[in-house]
């Protein structure tokens, strides 16, 4: 099957007003979490030190209005029935939870807790360490149409009981950062199963902040096609590395296109 994939490079709230009204199935976010400081804090027994990316850093005011406005963009391009997830940490997870209730014509299906058994130890040691990450898996209602799930997929991948919404799924391991770094790659596992669990073959996943292209890169391997908006013009490498590995050149099955 022959699947196409768009890289965009532009700013997400200005990218997004050019996608059509309901034409993705799908849209996976990993938005910034505005969770950096200006200057980051290390920990003497790792390399791990505190996000401090200019790109995740927002006012309050500003941020809820970021918030409020890629995700009114989104649900505009997604059809009826599709889904919409939503990647978080306690950091922003309540105020998009918060929009979202407040959005007619959608629902809150689930709240995925994702539980990662490798966590970074706590580097001020004054409260509990971090473990999880939590999604919102929300749909658009409308026109008669109701969410996609593959049930029994899912419960086959549990083999053979219902999946749960607690996920245990380490951090992204080094065989998946091959292409480059990037400070919040999202291991493949975790865009699997979101992609496999809410959309066939052939469908459009769309990912508005797409990183290093984990989503891009899944949606190929399963057989979907893929739009991806990236602010920051240094990982269009990484992805587009991603998107065609050595091991495989792309050929007819799959078609690639970079708008920067």
């Amino acid at each position: 099957m022959k699947t196409t994939h768009k890289i965009i490079i532009g700013n997400a709230l200005e990218e997004l007003q050019k996608i059509p009204d309901e034409s993705v199935d799908l849209v996976f976010a990993d938005p910034p979490y505005n969770m950096s400081k200006k200057r980051g804090l290390g920990w003497k027994y790792s390399k791990h030190i505190t996000m401090q990316e200019e790109w995740d850093i927002f006012s309050k005011d500003d941020y809820l209005q970021f918030n409020q406005t890629w995700i009114k963009e989104c649900l505009r391009v997604l059809k009826h029935g599709g889904s919409l997830w939503i990647c978080g940490s306690f950091h922003n997870i309540y105020q998009v939870g918060f929009i979202l209730q407040h959005i007619e014509d959608v629902k809150i299906n689930n709240s995925i807790v994702w539980f990662k058994p490798n966590a970074q130890p706590n580097i001020t040691c004054r409260m509990f360490t971090e473990s999880t990450e939590h999604l919102i898996w929300a749909s658009k209602n409308g026109n008669g149409k109701k969410w996609k799930f593959n049930y029994g997929l899912m419960k086959k991948m549990n083999e053979g009981k219902q999946m749960r919404n607690v996920w245990a799924i380490p951090l992204t391991p080094k065989s998946e950062k091959w292409a480059g770094p990037h400070p919040t790659q999202k291991p493949m596992e975790l865009l699997r199963r979101i992609i496999l669990a809410c959309t066939d073959e052939g469908d459009t996943v769309l990912d508005p902040f797409l990183g290093s292209g984990t989503t891009s890169a899944v949606a190929k391997m399963l057989n979907r096609n893929s739009i991806g908006i990236e602010k920051e013009k240094k990982y269009l490498s990484i992805i587009k590395k991603r998107l065609e590995p050595p091991q495989r050149k792309i050929g007819e099955d799959v078609e690639v296109e970079v708008l920067a």
